[in-house]
């Protein structure tokens, strides 16, 4: 029979473990109990919100049994570095769970998947996070761009779930997208029935010019990839199927998009804006990096755990360079692609405002960015 789990928690995230855990054992211990969890075992669980504590517990219990395995769980506002992880002695198996609120069926396979490496329970998700701003006027795109999106999930090319972020707009946007989720078949033949609904709104309640709707979208939503993209259907599928491909090959953490010259209907001054951008930026860009504005991007949800601590909400549409900035000082590996784009009319970039706004934002991304490593 298999031994129990051992839990050791100091309650911060308050996890309901006999509601999540029920198909197992478990055994819920106190810190001193470490050195004396019980030989038969078969993992220990650790749950503390500071990783240095769960360091220290995880190497209490390896230092009697070297090969125990060990689920640690953390979440993106404490997350384990790299510096953390190597510290754990023993050479049992190791996991980390991001844990977020009710994400039990994640927790039981990640146990599944310590416990039994040979049989994988999991299939690959993806996060599709559109962020939205007053588009009462256009709202025509991001009705086709939404079912364009959905039509290449139901494919079963991919396994993913839409969610539309409302960043505090004062039309009638937050109605509509309701109206369109109240539409929407939510329900998609799946292989892991236990994902999310194929399409989900949230609102942000007030206007973070983009940042905010991205940081929701990292701190909330639970992905194997997440794909941040405009909602105005100004990409193209073929462009994110291409990037998403890239990505789940492992070779690289990030891929981002470039549009300088590809996009149509661009006017004059926004070209010549926009390579005065990127000349000023390049050096806070990763290798082969030139462009760091295109409104698409892929990342893996290691490089997204990773960046989220070091970036600001109040940075707004700067964000996209202080990621780009992030991943070069985390030595993430980054890969830009051109892919088509065409600039909708009633865009929100107010072309020398914005570009005031992101020179300062340059200035502060330097100050408080440059120590990250």
């Amino acid at each position: 029979m298999q031994g129990p789990i051992a839990i050791f928690s100091d309650n911060h995230r308050a996890i309901d473990y006999p509601n999540v855990i029920y198909f197992y054992e478990y055994i819920q211990c106190e810190d001193q109990e470490a050195t004396s969890v019980y030989e038969d075992a078969c993992c220990c669980l650790i749950d503390y919100r500071e990783p240095g504590q769960a360091v220290r517990i995880a190497n209490q219990i390896r230092s009697r049994f070297p090969q125990m395995p060990l689920l640690l769980v953390t979440d993106v506002s404490h997350p384990f570095s790299d510096q953390h992880m190597v510290q754990i002695t023993g050479i049992g198996r190791l996991r980390l769970l991001f844990w977020q609120a009710n994400d039990n069926e994640e927790m039981l396979s990640e146990i599944q998947s310590l416990l039994y490496p040979e049989y994988s329970a999991k299939s690959q998700h993806i996060a599709f996070i559109l962020s939205v701003y007053n588009e009462e006027q256009r709202f025509v795109h991001v009705k086709k761009f939404a079912e364009r999106l959905q039509a290449f999930i139901r494919s079963h090319i991919v396994e993913g779930s839409i969610y539309l972020i409302d960043d505090g707009s004062h039309d009638g946007t937050n109605a509509l997208i309701k109206a369109l989720e109240a539409a929407t078949d939510l329900s998609v033949n799946r292989i892991n029935q236990n994902l999310s609904p194929l399409l989900q709104t949230r609102e942000l309640g007030r206007n973070t010019r983009k940042a905010g709707t991205y940081l929701e979208g990292m701190r909330t939503i639970g992905a194997d990839y997440y794909v941040f993209v405009d909602a105005d259907d100004s990409f193209f599928i073929e462009d994110i199927a291409r990037m998403i491909n890239v990505v789940q090959q492992g070779y690289y953490d990030v891929v981002i998009g470039t549009k300088d010259m590809t996009a149509e209907n661009r006017s004059l001054l926004r070209s010549v804006v926009s390579f005065g951008k990127r000349v000023i930026s390049r050096p806070f860009l990763p290798t082969g990096v030139v462009d760091s504005q295109t409104g698409l991007k892929v990342m893996s949800s290691v490089a997204v755990k990773r960046m989220f601590p070091h970036l600001k909400e109040q940075l707004g549409l700067a964000l996209d360079l202080e990621m780009m900035f992030i991943a070069k000082r985390l030595q993430l590996r980054v890969l830009q692609l051109p892919v088509k784009c065409i600039d909708r009319d009633g865009s929100h970039i107010h072309v020398w405002k914005d570009s005031i706004r992101f020179l300062r934002s340059i200035i502060d991304i330097w100050r408080l960015d440059r120590r990250v490593r």
